[in-house]
């Protein structure tokens, strides 16, 4: 059976009691349903037993109403433990006081890292966002390359067979002006045999006019042949 101090109190009467509960520390030799005690919360049931572990309260035992659900939980509150000495409370004060600048610390350090990392990933992100342009860029670059190379390799095509159609051009020339050269030879050796012949002809006509005079005609139309050449 517990023993009740003269410090507890409790809260069944007192208005003036705060309806927010204080924070709470697993006890395992002091929890759960107090069945064994006879106090019991506005609804008349029995109280769950708890140890606070929030400010100068740190450490001390409490009943508190059972009902799980917080709009059912009823603000009783019972003190099993009286307050700590004056001592003792500027003791565990302190200890609070070291922890939450300890927890102030952590925080404004988490801080520090956090707007850091947001930072790097600010940086990071405007890197990644550099690097896809830049893909962005160079494969632009790599597509104007490759249409460059196929207009450079279509341009020598162009060019091949451009040299092959004039190449051809000053074969067909070359051989013109020597089938020009052939038909000039030929005609001037034609005209050369020509006059050969006129020749033989005059002196042919020249013998017959002597010869006989009889042969005035033919000689006449012999001669209008040879004038027609």
């Amino acid at each position: 059976m517990v023993s009740w101090s003269e410090g507890s109190s409790s809260s069944w009467d007192d208005e003036s009691v705060n309806n927010q509960l204080p924070r709470t520390v697993p006890c395992y030799e002091w929890s759960g349903i107090a069945h064994e005690l006879s106090f019991h919360c506005m609804h008349l049931e029995p109280c769950v037993s708890q140890v606070a572990f929030q400010s100068t309260d740190t450490s001390r035992r409490f009943l508190v109403c059972a009902k799980e659900k917080a709009k059912e939980k009823c603000c009783y509150l019972e003190w099993i433990d009286p307050e700590w000495s004056v001592a003792m409370q500027f003791c565990i004060g302190q200890l609070w006081s070291v922890h939450d600048k300890e927890n102030e610390d952590r925080i404004r350090e988490n801080l520090k890292l956090g707007e850091e990392n947001f930072k790097i990933i600010g940086e990071k992100s405007k890197m990644e966002e550099d690097l896809r342009f830049f893909k962005l860029d160079f494969a632009i670059m790599v597509t104007d390359k490759e249409e460059a190379i196929n207009q450079l390799g279509s341009a020598r095509l162009s060019m091949s067979d451009l040299k092959e159609e004039i190449e051809k051009k000053k074969l067909a020339d070359h051989s013109c002006i020597n089938l020009h050269q052939v038909l000039r030879a030929k005609a001037q050796k034609e005209r050369d045999q020509m006059k050969k012949e006129k020749k033989k002809l005059e002196y042919i006509i020249s013998d017959m006019m002597k010869q006989n005079h009889g042969y005035k005609d033919k000689v006449k139309k012999l001669k209008e042949i040879c004038d027609q050449l």
